[in-house]
């Protein structure tokens, strides 16, 4: 699954930010932001599936947005 992300230092740490959920991690080092996010936004996912209503379907709806990020390559 791709995610739309930003990442930026406040002070002495590195604040990795997922645009589409708002969940945020940080590190001490840009990589370590990334690993945090990574892990916060697996356990938000875990936790929507968890509450989610079982009577209903759960699919992925697959879209291409890269076009309009502005950056070379994907971070991780």
């Amino acid at each position: 699954m791709k995610t739309l992300i930003q990442v930026y230092r406040e002070g002495k740490w590195y604040v990795a930010v997922d645009l589409v959920t708002n969940v945020a991690d940080q590190g001490k080092t840009e990589g370590d932001a990334l690993y945090n996010l990574k892990k916060g936004l697996e356990e938000h996912y875990k936790l929507l599936m968890a509450h989610a209503l079982k009577n209903r379907k759960t699919a992925f709806l697959d879209l291409e947005v890269e076009r309009y990020v502005q950056t070379p390559s994907p971070v991780c």
